[in-house]
């Protein structure tokens, strides 16, 4: 009798790169759902390449997984999904992009080194990432999370989304695609799946009434999508 092999759902967190915001989608999986986190370094300035082969060490050796790019890691998991062998069932991206999602921030990226990120604009950056959804829970989270990573840190990665374009390896990927979209995401647009469904192959995009922060707001619903993407590769 054929035994099929249990499968390791990899995630690729969000410009904070620390993996904790995970933790409502996490609750929200079954058991039975193996995952690995990517925690990149929070001190160290790493490029995306650097962070790809970085992330690489977490994949799976030798048995099969599918990876979750959330926001800022799109890149990334574009970039490990480009690259697989046979072992790779699926890509999950959420809320994320191949290229700059916004290109007239290119005109301003000499502004980076200079913008303020502190915790004075946290409660800005709360109706940002969650607008009308907003969750005591999911702040606290944010907060602690935040605190975690240094301010020359985040700028270095805002620069690194602005100045990325992994459109072209979209067309290398040949796992199936699953595109988790918020319709209230006030950071990545819908021209950034529109790409992503014109460059890749066997794309299949959802909507969820969410905001950016949509696998933390809306984790139930997000974990039964992934659920069901993961029955299908098997």
């Amino acid at each position: 009798m054929h035994i099929t092999p249990p499968i390791t759902l990899v995630l690729l967190p969000g410009m904070d790169g620390t993996g904790d915001l995970f933790a409502p989608l996490v609750n929200a999986l079954p058991s039975t759902v193996k995952t690995v986190i990517v925690r990149y370094p929070t001190e160290k300035i790493m490029s995306y390449g650097e962070l790809t082969t970085y992330a690489l060490a977490y994949i799976p050796k030798n048995s099969p997984y599918i990876l979750l790019g959330e926001s800022f890691s799109g890149p990334i998991a574009i970039s490990l999904a480009a690259q697989a062998d046979y072992q790779l069932k699926g890509l999950i991206l959420a809320c994320t992009f191949a290229s700059n999602p916004r290109p007239l921030l290119s005109k301003l990226s000499f502004l980076v080194p200079a913008m303020p990120i502190n915790k004075w604009l946290f409660p800005s950056a709360c109706k940002v990432l969650m607008g009308k959804f907003y969750d005591n829970n999911v702040r606290s989270l944010l907060a602690a999370t935040l605190s975690k990573v240094p301010p020359k840190t985040m700028r270095a990665r805002l620069d690194s989304v602005i100045n990325v374009d992994y459109s072209e390896k979209l067309k290398n990927i040949q796992a199936p695609i699953l595109y988790l979209q918020a319709r209230h995401d006030y950071l990545v647009p819908a021209s950034a799946a529109k790409l992503i469904q014109q460059c890749a192959k066997n794309v299949e995009l959802f909507t969820l009434e969410a905001p950016h922060l949509l696998l933390q707001v809306a984790a139930k619903e997000a974990a039964l999508h992934i659920q069901t993407f993961i029955k299908k590769t098997l």
